[in-house]
């Protein structure tokens, strides 16, 4: 990925939220996560049904940093890696890595952002991001089967004022659809909402995440560390991203 693709996938970041990387990753490394997603999928169905943490049959599960869920093709990407430093710094933190995964009978969320406001005493005052967020799915994400719906710019707004927009139809929405192998980089103040999955399979889609080094989510804190002997595995650039979670 060149200078000037790494800078212009940034801007749209910061100017509508998001942007796309249309058929960035390898397609056989998605593939192997998908396989692996699959038991673990399986292993939640109880929770899923009696107890979903998401909404109605909407689940969200954390994974290991471990292969075959862990993708150096992926998580390691020179191209994904440069546009969240360009977005937060040269010394960003990869801190989450989790999925979500609507199945039929999910329905509409409420429309949210993943995280606070950076200073809530001055809702007026929008900084830039101190997390950004990575997806890709493992599945060819449809009209009909649960795509994230995003109202564009809506990071730049205090919340209060971004939700009277969308409610008022002052603002873009667009369903972001999705191919395997496709990239969304997004900032996660934007406002967006999960919607119904009405086919008979689950639509699983992957999130990692990484912050600014000064900063300290909680909710964003990993439950399944890199383990060491794992770590120095992984190249360079991957070790500098990871450093933080590591046992």
């Amino acid at each position: 990925m060149t200078e000037e693709q790494v800078a212009e996938h940034a801007a749209w970041v910061r100017q509508i939220g998001y942007t796309v990387l249309e058929q960035h990753l390898p397609l056989d490394a998605v593939a192997a996560v998908a396989a692996a997603f699959a038991s673990v999928y399986e292993d939640h169905l109880d929770e899923i049904r009696t107890s979903p943490n998401r909404g109605p049959m909407r689940h969200y599960i954390q994974l290991p940093f471990e292969s075959p869920f862990y993708q150096s093709g992926i998580h390691g990407d020179p191209g994904i890696i440069a546009i969240v430093r360009r977005l937060l710094g040269d010394d960003a933190e990869m801190v989450q890595y989790a999925t979500d995964t609507p199945a039929k009978g999910s329905v509409y969320q409420e429309w949210h952002g993943d995280v606070p406001p950076l200073f809530p005493e001055e809702l007026g005052h929008v900084p830039p991001p101190a997390i950004i967020t990575v997806n890709f799915a493992m599945v060819d994400v449809r009209e009909d089967n649960g795509p994230f719906e995003v109202a564009n710019g809506t990071h730049l707004l205090p919340r209060p004022e971004a939700l009277e927009r969308i409610e008022k139809g002052d603002v873009p929405l667009r369903k972001l659809l999705l191919k395997v192998g496709d990239v969304l980089i997004r900032d996660p103040r934007c406002l967006h909402r999960g919607t119904p999955n009405t086919t008979d399979t689950p639509r699983p889609v992957a999130v990692f995440s990484f912050e600014r080094a000064w900063y300290r989510l909680i909710s964003l804190r990993h439950h399944n560390p890199v383990r060491r002997s794992f770590y120095e595995t992984l190249s360079a650039l991957e070790q500098e991203v990871l450093k933080r979670i590591v046992e």
